[in-house]
């Protein structure tokens, strides 16, 4: 495959879109799958998101080091939290090959519309950091929250860094700004599993991946940044268009 300058071009863009909007709460697939099949109409799509989630492993990292090196994160928590999540994601896509992806696509689409009402009239929700756990409870229960979302990333895919910012808000009583930070971790620890797998059956086209990685570093350092100097306030709000969006897409998928 063979790329111009143009087109170069607007595959690196892309990348960039899609790292800065994963950089604060994720969903950064929302932008770059269809980008990818549009931009390159000969992917299938296996290769799409095997090329897409190499960038988004290098971009993912970019913005989990900016957090890290701002703001105090126990590695109590991440270290689980990872561990957990690139097991469970391994897992998850063994059950994908057997479960009935509509009917997966209706439960995830309830639950998201469920989590938009409850982040939109819950106007406190990750404002405060709180922490509801102690010791090695608190260590247990990132585990429990990083091997749900990275079950959910080998089943369906679409969402997870989404999801895990919720979860590390509603079930351990983080702040937004540290759930965002966390959640970049364990979501680069559950795609290196389903992208191994990827990479080894040649579905990752690297003359693609290049100017994919390159947008999605610097759109995931760009966003990452920013949500930073923003606080709380900047990703709640980014956090509930997010999740419309992921809504939207479910539904337009279901629906065609």
């Amino acid at each position: 495959m063979e790329l111009n300058t143009q087109l170069w071009l607007l595959t690196a863009l892309a990348g960039f879109a899609a790292g800065f909007l994963d950089s604060i709460v994720g969903g950064g697939g929302l932008i770059l799958t269809p980008a990818m099949l549009n931009l390159h109409p000969g992917l299938n799509i296996l290769q799409a998101i095997g090329t897409q989630r190499t960038s988004s492993i290098f971009g993912t990292s970019v913005a989990a080091w900016n957090y890290f090196r701002r703001i105090s994160i126990s590695w109590k928590l991440v270290v689980p939290a990872c561990i957990a999540a690139l097991l469970a994601s391994a897992l998850g896509v063994q059950f994908a090959k057997a479960m009935d992806k509509e009917m997966l696509k209706w439960i995830v689409l309830s639950m998201c519309v469920l989590l938009a009402i409850y982040t939109a009239f819950k106007k406190d929700l990750g404002n405060l950091h709180v922490p509801r756990y102690q010791g090695k409870h608190e260590s247990i229960a990132a585990a429990s929250v990083g091997a749900a979302c990275g079950f959910y990333n080998g089943l369906i895919g679409p969402g997870t860094g989404t999801l895990m910012v919720f979860a590390f808000v509603s079930v351990m009583g983080m702040d937004f700004l540290r759930s965002s930070a966390i959640s970049k971790a364990s979501n680069v620890a559950a795609d290196l599993s389903s992208w191994t797998v990827l990479l080894f059956s040649g579905f990752v086209i690297w003359v693609l991946a290049i100017p994919l990685i390159i947008g999605n570093m610097l759109g995931s350092y760009v966003g990452s940044h920013i949500a930073i100097r923003k606080g709380q306030e900047f990703i709640r709000a980014f956090f509930l268009v997010v999740v419309c969006l992921l809504i939207t897409k479910l539904a337009w998928d279901l629906w065609r």
